[in-house]
């Protein structure tokens, strides 16, 4: 499938945006419209139950606040994007992790960055492991300080399921000119199937155009940690993988708090469900 339209997820406040700076190169690269998008909402859990009339006042404010703040957002965003790529800003008082789940009907890939800050689902950031699972379309984790997506070395993490079959085909406009494309399956004691796996998978690719090997690799520390470990030896510039279930999707993404490669986001990682 051609890129021809890519949701970029920002923060409220026009802050420098790397991953702003990131999607621009790319919707260069593909010829694709760049969407902006942007949401926050009042905090109704400070509203409580018996606020009354201050807390209808209180409410009022926060989203007159709101929607001042989302107006400099989207002035930033038209500063920041040069005329030659085509744009459009949406911006939304509304739960941020829903408006950009909502928003995505509209894209082919979206493009946010990897900053735990906006990983657990807090109130006014966007989960990105609901967004994973639940807005159907791609979703490019930019790794952290990183402007310029690069996918000329490619790791997929390859298990013969819908969701990795899914984010291999979701990520074939950045595979096709790569330098270097792995698969990477963990050895779960079925080499014959294993390795007939990756063969039928390398040589999908191969029809595309895109020369790939794979490697099956021991179990070890489990399959996100190897995968992880095996990106860095390759000297990867992007991951592909899909999600194997929601809790271990969610295991991935959202349990970064004792995981050192959510926390490091060194990876661009693009994940598919």
């Amino acid at each position: 499938m051609d890129i021809r339209s890519i949701l970029v997820n920002l923060d409220i406040d026009p802050a420098a945006s790397k991953a702003l700076t990131a999607a621009i190169g790319l919707a260069r690269k593909f010829g694709a419209e760049l969407i902006g998008v942007a949401a926050d909402e009042p905090s109704l859990a400070m509203i409580g139950i018996d606020g009354g009339a201050a807390a209808v006042d209180f409410y009022a404010a926060e989203r007159t606040e709101i929607e001042k703040r989302l107006s400099a957002a989207g002035a930033a965003f038209h500063a920041a994007v040069p005329p030659d790529v085509k744009s459009q800003w949406r911006a939304y008082v509304a739960g941020p992790t829903r408006s950009l789940v909502d928003a995505a009907r509209c894209a082919d890939l979206i493009v946010t960055g990897s900053s735990l800050a906006g990983a657990f689902g807090t109130a006014h950031k966007v989960d990105i492991g609901e967004v994973v699972l639940s807005a159907g379309r791609p979703v490019l984790a930019v790794a952290d300080g990183i402007t310029e997506v690069k996918s000329d070395k490619i790791v997929i993490g390859w298990k013969d399921t819908r969701e990795a079959r899914r984010a291999v085909a979701d990520a074939l406009p950045f595979m096709v000119g790569a330098k270097s494309v792995v698969a990477v399956t963990l050895s779960e004691g079925d080499a014959s199937g294993e390795r007939a796996s990756l063969d039928d998978l390398v040589g999908w690719l191969g029809r595309h155009g895109i020369a790939a090997r794979g490697d099956v690799v021991d179990s070890g520390d489990g399959f996100i940690d190897v995968l992880e470990s095996t990106a860095r030896t390759y000297g990867a510039d992007m991951l592909v993988a899909g999600g194997y279930g929601h809790s271990r999707m969610r295991e991935w993404l959202l349990g970064g708090m004792t995981r050192d490669m959510i926390g490091a986001a060194d990876i661009t990682r693009l994940l598919s469900n």
